[in-house]
């Protein structure tokens, strides 16, 4: 009974799916089935009564239908029963006498309309079971194209963030998840392993995994996401081979396994780590300011309470003021080094470029140093080159740098140390070293000296600086073409820091001698003076020292004030601030230079304002000179000099 049904339905399904071919393959099949047909309806004639054949006629009916339609299919009936009637008695004739035959023949129309009526309905049933087949192959085909227009969309939208994602899927032994296994992973995660993606896939966390990064980690961060949901975020730091890195994972649970991404902060928190130093070396140098500031006040201060006292003698009034002139001129250097930085940070640093001696920088680096080296009681060495040197480059700023290497040499090294200078000429260089037996540079700190506000030693109990010295040296070096390097042997081996300047600034010539400033009080001629200050104490401790040097002074403290006493007094040399209230000190400039009576005059600027612009308006304001506070006495002396020998 089974079997029967299922070859029913094997003979259903053959029907359906020929009653989709196309017509062509239908009318080929068609073709070959009645000439079937025929031949064996013809074979059967030949052996048998003609009865017969209409039971294999009938048989081909619902199919020749279903092949070729209803018309066909009664065609077929036709041609049946006409050959039918011919086989029957009396053969040959289409008259049917015999009742048995008429009976069969009856029967055939009946069944065989039947059986054509069946055949056109199940011609309708396999074109509407072909559409629905159809259309369920299309639906499925479009589902397929969708479904790879989304996994394409999705790929692209992963590669194109650019963040490396992962899919990991966990692997579970004896209840427990032993290890993760790598499911997906975009262009951006592949990129972090040294493997193609193909070998990764599929592969353990385990054994497989970009260099650096923790197996355990990752099992102990991610499996739990897999077991009960939800979504975790977590810093993870690696050691790879191109240095430390630092991702951001935000991972969450996706039907039994785990998605990630592993965002890379490295230059965030790299930026964080300089943000957080530089905050501290900021702090260290704010404080080591004060410290700096409060040495030279402190005596400055004493000094001026001793200067008090009514039975001070004349040799305590000496110390006072050799004291006075040390700290403030303690305070000027540390000053000047915090504008010269700034200037170099803003570009507006220029060098006064001339032939220079450096065994006169030296001399002059020496004297800088002096002081500290002798009052620590060092031996200095110094090895000259073996023939004169000069070169084309700005003689202060190098005696700075090298006083600057020779003041440090002395105070990191214990009481009664060694530092030795030397100069030589190499092939494509030269070379000046100061070398000292002191405490040393460890290894790791030999990179970060030459740092703004960087301090090898920050120890606030040790004899320091401010931590820009070495900065500014190596800016000031750089600006002549050269470079300044450090080298140590360690902790508690000394250390040696040379400059090179390259051979191109070397020159033949020999320096011009500097004509020396008159110092002696006594030989200046006595000017009149007019000193214009604001600052009441700054103007008059000018008055008195000029007064002292035999000077006919007069002083007042505004710019208005300057204009009605230049009305009934000519002086000679007019001393004057630039940042007075009301009248500004330029204003005043060009009042005297625009009277006949004053238009000669000398005019020396004094001001805290020293940058080169401030000098190029006092220049087009008429003055002669300009001076920044505090003023060398000596370089004062010789431009109010210059005033009578102008005359």
């Amino acid at each position: 009974m089974q079997t029967n049904k299922a070859s029913e339905d094997r003979g259903k399904s053959m029907i359906v799916r020929i009653a989709q071919y196309p017509l062509k393959k239908r009318l080929l099949l068609g073709m070959a089935s009645t000439a079937a047909v025929l031949l064996a309806q013809q074979a059967l004639t030949t052996v048998a009564h003609g009865r017969l054949t209409f039971l294999l006629i009938s048989a081909a009916l619902p199919f020749v239908t279903v092949l070729f339609g209803a018309f066909s299919g009664l065609l077929l009936l036709m041609t049946g029963i006409g050959f039918g009637a011919l086989w029957m008695m009396p053969l040959g004739s289409l008259a049917v006498q015999q009742p048995d035959d008429q009976i069969v023949l009856l029967a055939y129309v009946v069944i065989g309309a039947s059986l054509v009526v069946a055949g056109q309905q199940l011609a309708k049933v396999a074109r509407r079971a072909g559409r629905a087949e159809s259309a369920t192959h299309d639906a499925a085909g479009r589902l397929l194209e969708v479904e790879r227009d989304a996994r394409h969309r999705f790929d692209v939208a992963l590669n194109s963030a650019g963040v490396p994602f992962f899919i990991l899927t966990p692997v579970v032994r004896d209840g427990q998840v032993a290890e993760l296994r790598w499911d997906y992973l975009n262009e951006a995660a592949a990129r972090l392993f040294n493997q193609a993606a193909t070998v990764v896939i599929g592969s353990s966390t385990s054994y497989v995994r970009p260099t650096g990064w923790d197996a355990d980690l990752l099992l102990d961060r991610l499996a739990p996401l897999a077991k009960r949901g939800g979504r975790d975020a977590f810093n993870l730091h690696v050691q790879a081979e191109t240095g430390e890195q630092w991702f951001h994972v935000v991972a969450a649970s996706l039907d039994g396994s785990v998605v990630a991404w592993f965002g890379d902060v490295t230059p965030h928190v790299r930026a964080e780590q300089a943000l957080s130093e530089a905050d501290r070396r900021k702090d260290e140098f704010l404080a080591t300011l004060a410290h700096e500031l409060r040495n030279p006040l402190a005596p400055i201060r004493q000094v001026a309470e001793i200067l008090e006292q009514p039975r001070l003698t004349d040799e305590g009034r000496k110390w006072c003021v050799a004291v006075l002139r040390r700290q403030s001129a303690a305070m000027a250097l540390l000053l000047d080094d915090l504008l010269d930085v700034s200037r170099i940070t803003r570009g507006a640093l220029t060098l006064r470029k001339g032939v220079v001696s450096l065994r006169e920088v030296v001399d002059e680096a020496v004297e800088i140093a002096r002081p500290i080296i002798e009052g620590k009681a060092h031996e200095l060495v110094i090895k000259p080159p073996a023939r004169p040197l000069h070169v084309e480059a700005d003689r202060l700023r190098l005696a700075q740098v090298l006083g600057n290497l020779l003041t440090n040499a002395a105070k990191y090294i214990p009481p009664g140390g060694r530092i030795e200078l030397s100069t030589k000429a190499e092939d494509d260089e030269i070379v000046m070293s100061v070398a000292d037996n002191g405490i040393g540079i460890e290894p790791d700190k030999l990179s970060a000296i030459f740092l703004m506000f960087s301090q090898v030693h920050p120890d606030p109990h040790r004899e320091g600086g401010l931590g820009i010295g070495l900065a500014l040296s190596k800016s000031l070096i750089e600006l002549h073409g050269g470079r300044l390097t450090a080298s140590s042997g360690g902790k508690d081996r000394g250390s040696c820091f040379s400059i090179h300047l390259p051979d191109e600034i070397r020159v033949a010539a020999a320096p011009i001698p500097a004509r020396e400033a008159p110092t002696v009080a006594s030989a200046l001629a006595k000017r009149c003076i007019l000193v214009v200050d604001d600052n009441v104490d700054a103007a008059d401790a000018l008055t008195a020292l000029l007064e002292l040097e035999g000077h006919e002074v007069r002083t007042v403290y505004s710019g208005e004030e300057a204009v009605d006493i230049l009305k009934h007094y000519n002086p000679e040399v007019v001393l004057l601030d630039l940042g007075l209230p009301g009248m500004s000190g330029i204003d005043v400039a060009r009042r005297v230079r625009a009277r006949p009576a004053t238009k000669d005059v000398t005019m020396i600027a004094i001001t805290g304002w020293g940058q080169p612009q401030d000098r190029a308006r006092t220049a087009e304001a008429g003055f002669d000179f300009h001076f920044t506070k505090p003023v060398d006495v000596v370089q004062l002396n010789a431009a109010i000099d210059s005033a009578g020998r102008a005359a």
